[in-house]
């Protein structure tokens, strides 16, 4: 079960990650505060059922995070990185700081698609990220202004 939970994290919303962490985490704390009760079952279950949503909502919102973050870097190291991973970009062999100019970045955007069926209801589409190229990369003829340091 703890597989499934953490395989969910990755492709959905922060939204939909907390409210599992939170649903899972409040079914662990009641199952577990149920099972070491001797006295005042309710309550006790009750109130590890409160815990475990706590800690479970705060868990899935850090996990997120942290693989959201890292997918972000990995995204952006592959972009401005295509040399390493076998694609080429024409420029190869020459020395582009012999020219004044520069290659500015492309504009990338980010959509969620939410998790949907197709063919009727025969296909399960789960939410996922897409990325779209919108602005392609420019050869601008002055090389960007340094920051001067004070």
């Amino acid at each position: 079960m703890c597989g499934f939970i953490l395989g969910n994290f990755g492709c959905a919303s922060i939204e939909r990650t907390s409210l599992l962490g939170v649903g899972s985490g409040a079914v662990v704390g009641g199952l577990a505060a149920s099972s070491m009760a001797a006295s005042d079952h309710k309550r006790k279950t009750t109130n590890g059922a409160v815990v475990g949503a706590v800690l479970g909502g705060l868990t899935a919102y850090i996990i997120h995070r942290v693989i959201d973050k890292k997918e972000s870097r990995v995204r952006r190291e592959t972009l401005f990185n295509l040399e390493s991973h076998g694609i080429t970009t024409g420029f190869d062999g020459v020395d582009m700081k012999k020219f004044n100019t520069f290659v500015s970045s492309p504009q990338v955007r980010e959509d969620y698609v939410e998790t949907h069926t197709e063919e009727d209801g025969r296909v399960l589409i789960q939410g996922h990220k897409r990325w779209k190229i919108i602005g392609n990369p420019q050869f601008n003829l002055a090389r960007p202004q340094k920051r001067r340091k004070k």
